[in-house]
């Protein structure tokens, strides 16, 4: 999957351009998953600025459970659970708004950070099984997430190791019917998440991305997840593979809707060369203000 030139990266993404579909579907990206299947991945973010992508059957089982079972948590649970200094645990609507915006975003999160699982000990909610499934969805989509990272620096032969795994966090939104507004278009708002990449399973429709300042809907299979590129990766890609702004649709009827995403974040202690040009950047101040630019707490 390694380009050895400029004019060959550029032969290969036109090539890729001319005989990909308006929506890239690609098999399940995993350790025993096909060489092509990676690359057809990566082709697809650095062209289009996603991709849709089939989960293995592991993490199906744990993405839906968590889903599933997170909106069964007791009022008492999620107080004892909240961390809103560290944006961890059941954090209420109202604390996030779409990047550089007044709107909040219409629904209840619940974050959960890998670097933190140490400090949850002894909270009653980590017996319970949305709990559970929500560290082995983590696990399933940091190890995803990774290999796709790890595709894309292969793709543009950058030998910096970018790890993720300790710096990026899930993320579950409820968004309940009750929480409807009128005069909101979106239950949130246009933004881009200015990360690297982003992965995303809703339980129903209204996902909107924009491809070429065009919203497009997302229609997702079961076995689904959209993973969409952030302004992170742009940067690191010297501008070559472009920012997906994305929303979320209000529905015609007051249903509750959910998702799991999951935010892939690098190490901010390091400095990479950047994908193209191989330039050394710091790029820790510009992912924290991306990050604090949703209401949440610094990263840095």
């Amino acid at each position: 999957m390694k380009v050895g030139n400029s004019a060959g990266l550029r032969e290969l993404i036109m090539n890729y351009v001319a005989t990909s579909s308006a929506v890239t579907r690609i098999g399940s990206i995993d350790a025993d998953s096909p060489p092509e299947d990676l690359r057809d991945t990566v082709l697809s973010l650095i062209t289009h600025g996603y991709a849709i992508v089939k989960m293995t059957s592991m993490a199906q089982r744990a993405v839906w459970s968590a889903l599933d079972e997170i909106s069964r948590t007791l009022e008492d649970m999620r107080a004892d659970f909240c961390f809103p200094d560290r944006t961890d645990g059941f954090l209420p609507k109202g604390g996030e708004h779409a990047k550089y915006t007044d709107n909040v975003d219409l629904c209840d999160r619940f974050c959960y950070w890998h670097k933190h699982r140490s400090l949850h000990t002894g909270h009653p909610f980590v017996e319970a099984l949305a709990y559970q499934n929500i560290a082995k969805s983590e696990t399933e989509l940091s190890s995803f997430a990774q290999r796709l990272i790890d595709g894309l620096w292969d793709f543009f032969r950058n030998d910096d190791h970018v790890s993720i795994r300790d710096s990026s966090y899930l993320q579950l939104c409820l968004y309940e019917s009750s929480y409807h507004e009128d005069g909101r278009t979106y239950l949130q708002d246009r933004h881009e998440d200015g990360h690297l990449i982003t992965l995303i399973k809703p339980t129903r429709d209204g996902l909107v991305i924009f491809l070429n300042d065009r919203e497009v809907s997302v229609h997702l299979a079961d076995d689904e997840v959209i993973v969409i590129t952030g302004s992170l990766l742009t940067m690191l890609s010297d501008g070559r593979i472009p920012t997906m702004y994305h929303a979320v649709r209000k529905p015609k009827m007051e249903l509750a809707r959910s998702s799991l995403v999951y935010f892939a974040i690098p190490d901010l202690r390091h400095s990479y060369t950047t994908l193209l040009g191989k330039d050394r950047i710091n790029i820790a101040e510009f992912a924290d203000e991306s990050h604090r630019a949703f209401g949440n707490t610094p990263l840095i």
